[in-house]
């Protein structure tokens, strides 16, 4: 096997029958300690984020896995679940875990997708030799890598593949209305302490930290769901790596691309499933393929509205008649709407025009309506996690907007 072919292979590596294809989430938040500052990523004299979660990972009792991102932002990854219910009493669990130390060590959790008061100058990075390399990277990629691994927070789907056409048409899908996700659960009101108005500040960020490995799948010409799979690997493989691994598991700065780097490995013999998804893990487009799709495009929710996100893309992507209703719009779209549909999600007013001659709050409502009939027809009752999430969003803009009207 080629090492294109490996990639595939493990990309491919844990389909199972679309009735029994389960969703997974990644809840990230930013913590301040006692005095309002930032909770410190690394041990020294004030407790930090590393002692955290030390703490919290013996107490989940394996609901989930708990993990810090490189400024300190906590992260819980939860297990796969059939649907919306039993993902919500996993949740819940965790967050009656997390509320229990944050009172008993004074902590306070911040419910922005970005951080509203500290430059990231201001933020310790974590002390692991992978994110000091990728630090480095980004620096000569992007100006704003650094507001994305020091103050950002997300919220992130992860959904089970049926197989290769069933993993292009969500990927597709997802790919062309992350601009509708991108409005809808924006929630990124300050920066530096002062409001932001329309701006939508993490999408910014997004943008502008490494053009080799964010944003759109569109924007790397990844363009239709036909062959998307194929057009990935070949467009993984020549992206510049971040780092790569030596027999010491140390990470090192590297000049070669992700494909050279994995060669490298297989002239050796020693190209392993492990390398490969360590691999994988350095692209951060907005929709990213792993041996599951992962949807990223969506800001950290409000607290109470964590599911929010979760249930737009599972009403979307997890029922076919919904499914296959969305991309027949999909397909009208020119490559010329899609590029400026992009290019508004930069800025929160949906009064731009959007595809078709359509307006950006057409195809919210479009998209909006369509998640809940899929919701709806999976018959979980799974529509109460984003009904009055979108109440308040169509009657008073998206929260980056309302929390700084209040």
């Amino acid at each position: 096997m080629t090492v294109r072919d490996k990639v595939k292979s493990v990309v491919l590596s844990n389909i199972i029958d679309f009735k029994s294809k389960k969703i997974g989430i990644e809840e990230e938040c930013i913590i301040y300690n006692e005095k309002g500052n930032r909770l410190p990523v690394n041990k020294g004299t004030h407790f930090s984020s590393t002692e955290l979660l030390e703490i919290i990972n013996n107490k989940s009792k394996k609901n989930g896995l708990y993990t810090i991102e490189p400024g300190g932002q906590l992260e819980w990854s939860s297990h796969p679940h059939r649907n919306l219910k039993n993902l919500d009493n996993s949740f819940q669990k965790h967050k009656s875990i997390l509320l229990e130390l944050v009172e008993e060590y004074k902590l306070k959790l911040i419910s922005y997708a970005t951080e509203p008061n500290f430059s990231p100058e201001n933020i310790d990075l974590i002390k692991q030799s992978k994110y000091q390399v990728m630090d480095k990277h980004m620096q000569k990629k992007g100006t704003l890598g650094k507001w994305m691994m020091r103050n950002s927070a997300s919220i992130q789907i992860n959904f089970d593949i049926a197989g290769q056409q069933d993993m292009e048409e969500m990927a597709f899908i997802a790919d062309c209305l992350h601009p509708i996700a991108a409005y809808l659960f924006s929630n990124s009101p300050f920066k530096m302490g002062e409001p932001v108005g329309v701006k939508n500040l993490r999408n910014i960020i997004w943008e502008d930290t490494d053009v080799d490995r964010c944003r759109n799948l569109f924007d790397h010409k990844i363009v239709s769901s036909s062959g998307l799979l194929d057009s990935y690997i070949d467009y993984f493989l020549k992206v510049p790596a971040l780092f790569d691994i030596n027999e010491q598991n140390e990470y090192n700065i590297t000049d070669n691309t992700i494909g050279e780097n994995l060669q490298i490995l297989e002239d050796k013999n020693k190209l392993y499933e492990k390398n490969i998804k360590v691999a994988l893990q350095q692209i951060f487009t907005n929709v990213r393929l792993k041996h599951v799709l992962e949807v990223r495009g969506c800001d950290r929710t409000p607290f109470g509205f964590e599911l929010a996100p979760v249930s737009f893309w599972v009403g979307i992507l997890t029922d076919l008649k919904t499914r296959n209703e969305v991309i027949e719009v999909l397909k009208k779209w020119s490559t010329k709407d899609r590029y400026h549909f992009n290019k508004s999600a930069s800025i929160l007013d949906d009064s731009q025009e959007g595809p078709m001659g359509k307006s950006y709050r057409y195809w919210n409502k479009w998209a909006s309506q369509l998640s809940l009939d899929g919701l709806r027809n999976r018959k979980n009752g799974e529509e109460v996690y984003l009904e009055t999430f979108l109440e308040s969003v169509f009657k008073n803009g998206p929260y980056s907007i309302q929390l700084q009207l209040n």
